[in-house]
């Protein structure tokens, strides 16, 4: 039986025989009008022939997607931002206080070394740290200057020393300290101008691109591009896959680094694309590796980093094909982009995906889940994004409503991804402002187009298998998120935009808020309320007590074991963790995926079977520890950390 939405498009379609033969007429005034004409004749074929699968998939291939206008004007990955550099008169001065310059630039070293979650390793710490020590004035170089630059507002935060207090709460201080570094970077790369390049004056460069004028940015990653091909630095491909000396792993990993600035530069909008070459045109590049010098040091971000890269790569190609060409995008084709990425995220290892059970006894593990997690909703919230209704849209089409609902649910399940690393010692440094703000957008514009909806099927359609409780408090949850963040508490301008942007966003939907527009259940009472943090599965990590937070942290000795199970709700209370002996946790990396092409998933893959024994003081890093690792086999090592001795 058709639809009340059905039956109201039909009743603007009239079919009419005149002498000259048959008469169709149609009054639609709108874009969405005429594509819900396009569905109720593909329903209709579908009534007329339910008996052929084939025909119905045929009849709704045929039908082309209308892109949201808004969207595809406005950069995938564009987010306003305040307090950028450049806007002083004066020459800044350091107001690093009672503390040296030094001891300021220590800690930002420690700090880039340290917090793996934020930066990438494509620097040797043990090579770097032996040149940063010979140097008689290593605050007067480029590269610990572009470095400082880079990290110093998240080690005053995150991994504060005695002596930076002053800086915490004052973003004009620490706006001041920064344009230092960067006013320093730049009288530093001035002078060796007219001298060949090497490493440090890549990563330099794209560390300071992060700070720079927005007209300047893409003129410092041009410059990185450079002196990256005049040092003709190329990555290992596919075809070279069998060269696993560790010289050409960190020419990969500084490829690729060069690579995604200049995809964060151009999917943000205002740049050119100026994307490194391989040496061979056409070549496919393959992705890092985990090799045997990064364990204990970066095994677990170089796996984070390659997963993110293959969601980079992805959200590229997106841009590339969906969003930048003006081809028709047919139902089909946007439900097998849908289908791959969902592919992808099926042949994730267990302790990168949320729902998998996997018990978590390694609070980096647990990190490297949420940021994965994080990378892989936005992108699926990308490609979607593209094809939803416009807001004031009373009747939009079937499929731009399924686009919407995938997005909504995406972005529900983003919040508690972006929430969860908040009670972990370390891992309020995974929190991600700009991808709390798409799913926060997301939310929003489904609130709109759910009130514009003339009918009740739509509605529903918008918030199938939504929890209604957790639709309608979306924008206030998040808001409670983000005033949980160090960001927010140290009056961070840029969290302060976000959150005067919920506000405004919450009061203008209580406003229009109508009775009749009250959110309904469905029928189906298996809903599940989005948590509050992942994962849902039991795991032997613990919340941290969150007071005192800006206290110096540096003296104290904080357990790297956990012993309180993850709760789904504990925004209400805090909880200290005691320490106990426990296990090591057990995981095992499977093979990176290497694309084929950016969207085709390598579902191959191939188990080996791993053995850990327990160990009473996990803890102690002198402890000897026996591994066996095999690099030829494409990250698949494993370690067995015992003590022969005890």
């Amino acid at each position: 039986m058709p639809s009340s939405a059905e039956l109201d498009i039909w009743s603007k379609f009239n079919l009419s025989y005149t002498e000259v033969g048959i008469n169709m007429e149609a009054n639609v005034t709108s874009a969405s009008d005429l594509h819900s004409l396009i569905d109720a004749f593909g329903k209709l074929c579908k009534y007329n022939n339910v008996s052929s699968n084939q025909s119905v998939t045929s009849a709704t291939s045929s039908i082309t997607l209308c892109r949201n206008k808004s969207h595809k004007l406005k950069p995938v990955n564009y987010f306003a931002s305040v307090s950028r550099l450049g806007q002083q008169l004066t020459q800044p001065h350091s107001k690093h206080g009672l503390i040296s310059l030094k001891q300021v630039a220590d800690a930002c070293i420690d700090t880039y070394f340290t917090c793996w979650i934020r930066n990438t390793p494509v620097l040797n710490k043990e090579e770097f740290m032996i040149w940063y020590k010979s140097q008689s004035d290593p605050t007067n170089t480029l590269i610990v200057n572009a470095i400082c630059l880079f990290v110093f507002r998240h080690m005053v935060l995150h991994h504060s020393i005695p002596g930076v207090e002053h800086f915490v709460c004052d973003q004009d201080k620490i706006l001041e300290q920064e344009e230092y570094f960067f006013d320093t970077a730049r009288e530093c790369l001035s002078q060796s101008f007219d001298k060949k390049p090497d490493r440090f004056m890549i990563i330099s460069l794209l560390l300071m691109v992060f700070s720079a004028e927005p007209s300047r940015k893409h003129h410092y990653a041009g410059m990185a591009v450079s002196a990256l091909h005049e040092l003709e630095i190329y990555p290992r491909t596919i075809d070279e896959a069998d060269d696993e000396s560790y010289e050409k792993e960190m020419d990969t990993r500084l490829w690729w680094f060069v690579w995604s600035w200049d995809f964060y530069l151009y999917s943000s909008g205002g740049s050119p694309k100026n994307t490194p070459q391989p040496r061979i045109p056409g070549s496919e590049i393959d992705y890092p590796k985990v090799l045997e010098q990064d364990i204990d040091e970066n095994e677990i971000g170089i796996i984070t980093y390659i997963h993110c890269l293959q969601l980079w790569k992805i959200q590229a190609h997106l841009i590339s094909t969906v969003y930048e060409q003006e081809s028709d995008m047919t139902v089909e084709q946007l439900q097998e982009y849908d289908r791959q990425l969902l592919s992808f995220y099926a042949v994730l290892p267990d302790y990168l995906k949320f729902d998998s059970g996997f018990e978590y006894g390694h609070e980096d593990l647990f990190l490297a889940c949420i940021r994965v997690n994080i990378e892989y909703n936005a992108t699926r919230i990308i490609l979607h994004k593209l094809f939803i209704p416009d807001q004031n849209d009373s009747r939009p089409s079937q499929f731009s409503l399924e686009s919407l609902n995938i997005c909504l649910k995406t972005a529900l399940i983003q919040l508690p991804a972006l929430n969860s690393g908040s009670f972990l010692s370390n891992g309020r440094c995974s929190f991600d402002r700009d991808e709390f703000w798409r799913a926060s957008e997301v939310i929003s514009m489904a609130m709109d187009t759910y009130r514009a909806c003339a009918s009740i099927e739509d509605r529903a359609l918008i918030i199938k298998d939504i929890c209604p409780e957790d639709f309608e408090n979306g924008l206030t949850r998040a808001l409670d998120i983000l005033k949980n963040t160090m960001e927010f508490e140290a009056l961070n301008r840029n969290w302060i935009q976000v959150a005067d942007w919920l506000q405004v966003e919450i009061r203008r939907h209580q406003l229009y808020s109508n009775p009749r527009f009250k959110l309904t259940a469905s029928n189906n009472n298996t809903l599940l309320k989005v948590p509050d943090t992942y994962p849902i599965s039991p795991s032997p990590i613990s919340f941290i007590d969150q007071s005192n937070r800006f206290q110096n942290n540096s003296n104290s000795n904080i357990p790297q074991q956990f012993t309180t199970k993850f709760s789904s709700s504990t925004s209400s209370s805090s909880k200290t963790s005691t320490t106990t002996h426990m296990p090591f946790v057990q995981y095992q990396p499977k093979p990176s995926l290497n694309l084929s092409s950016e969207l085709k998933i390598n579902t191959d893959t191939t188990t080996t079977t791993t053995t850990t024994t327990t160990v009473n003081t996990p803890s102690n890093k002198n402890q000897p520890k026996f591994r066996y690792f095999s690099p030829r086999k494409m990250n698949k090592y494993m370690f067995i950390d015992d003590n022969p001795m005890s």
